[in-house]
């Protein structure tokens, strides 16, 4: 029989019994929780209404488990997919807000099921893909594509820094047309400035003017705006503007 934590979700096979209600304590977080081997197990976390609907895509394994943890503690509403096919249609009928994506999906690729999200589906979820390689210099080592998602997750960031992130990007209007760019473009931009927020807070601290980040960030800026521009010809500008929109919704916390 598989059973599942009500907490983390992570799942376990026990060997087959006729007892009616089974006592377990989860391998994973700790918690201590009763089955029934009649029940169909749940995917889903729902805890406060007017929190944000989160839905994560991803095989079971343990990185998957941290984020389920974490977001579950600070109230967020879950549901999780094991495959992209479940994860698209859960989309389409729960429509969350959140997404945290495995590029390597079973039955429906993570980078088709944004793509399907994107093209097919009349919304417009923040999108998180999760990787597998952490580095505290990232933001220099950027992935090909983020395949149509606003930013990236390494396995073996802290805590802090997923939420750091999570609270970026959820905190950020939709400007796309401000400049005429791309979409794709803007999430990128926004991507690489949440890179350096996230790994240079102590630089980024003294920001205070837009002025002050491209001076304080002179080989990191140039990088950036290079690879933008490189991507997106007509990105001149969207940096600067990132940055400005940064610095003004800091501004009114």
């Amino acid at each position: 029989m598989i059973v599942q934590c009500p907490k983390c979700l992570r799942r376990y096979r026990l060997q087959d019994t006729k007892v009616g209600l089974l006592r377990v304590k989860c391998r994973s977080c700790g918690n201590q929780f009763i089955v029934s081997p009649s029940e169909k197990t749940s995917h889903e976390i729902i805890q406060n209404s007017h929190s944000h609907l989160v839905l994560i895509a991803d095989i079971q394994r343990d990185f998957r488990n941290l984020i389920i943890e974490l977001l579950a503690s600070r109230s967020f509403n879950l549901i999780v997919a094991d495959d992209g096919e479940t994860a698209y249609d859960l989309i389409k009928n729960k429509k969350p807000a959140i997404l945290f994506v495995n590029p390597y999906l079973p039955k429906l690729m993570g980078t088709d099921l944004i793509l399907k999200v994107r093209e097919n589906l009349k919304l417009q979820p923040k999108i998180f893909l999760l990787g597998a390689i952490y580095n505290s210099k990232r933001y220099r080592r950027r992935p090909e594509s983020l395949y149509g998602a606003d930013d990236y997750i390494d396995e073996g960031s802290s805590e802090k820094n997923i939420l750091h992130k999570l609270n970026y990007h959820l905190g950020i209007g939709n400007h796309e047309d401000l400049f005429g760019a791309d979409t794709d473009a803007i999430r990128l931009a926004r991507s690489i400035f949440a890179d350096l927020l996230v790994y240079e807070s102590e630089r980024m601290e003294k920001v205070k003017k837009v002025e002050d980040f491209f001076e304080l960030f002179k080989e990191e800026s140039k990088e950036g705006q290079k690879y933008l521009e490189d991507k997106f010809p007509k990105s001149k500008n969207l940096l600067n503007f990132v940055v400005a929109e940064f610095l003004k919704r800091k501004a009114h916390r």
